[in-house]
């Protein structure tokens, strides 16, 4: 279950330095790559949240669940500014 956690982290903080820079300096060629990218670290982070609230307990996969809405917040963020997408 940790794997899954790491991979989702390690996900997410490689696609911060490139969303910040998207953000400010669109590349057309890294468009549709980073929303999918995005879109695949919410769902390993969702299916990380449920395997904690299914053996530890709700309290403990919120984090999780905020770390998912986030990511997907992000790529639906990139996909209103990239109309052309």
């Amino acid at each position: 279950m940790f794997i899954v956690i790491f991979l989702a982290a390690f996900a997410a903080i490689a696609l911060a330095g490139w969303i910040i820079y998207a953000l400010t300096h669109p590349v057309l060629a890294s468009q549709g790559i980073l929303i999918f990218l995005c879109k695949a670290a919410g769902v390993i982070a969702l299916m990380s949240a449920l395997g904690l609230w299914i053996s530890q307990g709700f309290a403990h996969a919120i984090p999780g669940f905020l770390f998912m809405a986030g990511l997907f917040f992000v790529a639906n963020k990139l996909e209103l500014r990239w109309r052309t997408w």
